[in-house]
């Protein structure tokens, strides 16, 4: 007990530039003579305690003692504070909780915080889609660090359903969903699996080799093919592109109507981004996305 004590009465300083023997006392629950001993045995550990004297009197640590390797100040505080908030609602972790409880604690008004950023719903998917892929980011949160490889069962953007050994080495959270970066031993390569895409994950417990000598550059912009793609939008369309364009990227024009001209990896499908604006948006160019626009609209209306 006198340990744990001694322990928390150094914190305590830590945190402090002086606390009188009563101020100790009341704090631990202890009589003034017990905070004289406590300081006693820390002085003779080489903890490097001053005392004043006097009515203003108290305890102190020496300016030279390292505090800044011990101590964070009230921004840092708040900063690690928002930060855990945000992880543990992105992965609902009851060690981050606990966490986060001990860093409120070392503030010194000993109050809750309540951080004045929030994360409600990371994704665009819905709320079980979003709960299940919470689970798969822990699971392979795990096997990162472990440092094992897993076998997935993986359904790519053209529907083909494969097996996978793969060895996971991040996550990165891009456009609204989570995507796994990991060396795929069947391409050889690194790839990048969206977590909703993994149909289900097998351990192997397999120590993996260090990949990351094989990619310098972010595996998300390699092998891109930028293209500029310009769409015409109704007037009524404009809060909604705000979610996805820059200003320099929207043009009003004189009949109100919105011109966007982007720049787009044509890698990527945007077919499903365009029709979700049904007739309030219209392909100026390239030729080809208007091609593929209207064969998308013809497929659909003859089913």
């Amino acid at each position: 007990m006198k340990t744990e004590r001694m322990l928390s009465i150094l914190i305590y300083l830590l945190q402090k530039k002086k606390v009188s023997a009563e101020e100790l006392a009341i704090k631990f629950e202890v009589s003034k003579r017990t905070i004289y001993r406590d300081m006693d045995s820390l002085s003779s550990i080489g903890i490097p305690i001053i005392s004043y004297l006097g009515k203003n009197g108290g305890f102190t640590l020496i300016d030279t003692y390292q505090l800044d390797k011990f101590t964070f100040n009230d921004v840092e505080k708040k900063f690690l504070l928002e930060g855990l908030s945000l992880k543990n609602e992105l992965f609902n972790s009851h060690q981050l909780s606990i966490l986060q409880r001990k860093i409120e604690l070392l503030q010194e008004n000993n109050e809750d915080y309540h951080p004045p950023i929030t994360v409600l719903s990371s994704t665009l998917h819905r709320e079980t889609i979003e709960a299940e892929t919470k689970v798969k980011v822990k699971n392979i949160l795990s096997v990162i660090e472990d440092g094992h490889k897993i076998c997935i069962s993986y359904v790519s953007q053209t529907a083909n359903l494969s097996n996978r050994i793969i060895q996971p080495l991040k996550l990165n959270f891009m456009n609204g969903s989570w995507y796994l970066e990991a060396y795929c031993e069947d391409k050889e390569a690194l790839r990048l699996f969206k977590l909703t895409r993994i149909r289900n994950m097998e351990l192997i417990k397999d120590k993996a080799r260090s990949v990351y000598s094989h990619s310098n550059c972010y595996l998300a912009n390699s092998d891109s093919n930028m293209e500029q793609i310009i769409l015409l939008f109704s007037k009524s369309e404009l809060g909604k592109l705000y979610d996805f364009f820059t200003d320099d990227e929207i043009s009003i024009l004189e009949d109100r109507r919105l011109k966007v001209t982007f720049n787009y990896d044509v890698n990527k499908n945007i077919l499903p981004f365009i029709m979700m604006f049904g007739r309030h948006v219209k392909i100026l160019s390239p030729q080809w996305l208007k091609d593929e626009y209207m064969n998308e609209i013809e497929f659909i209306y003859k089913r």
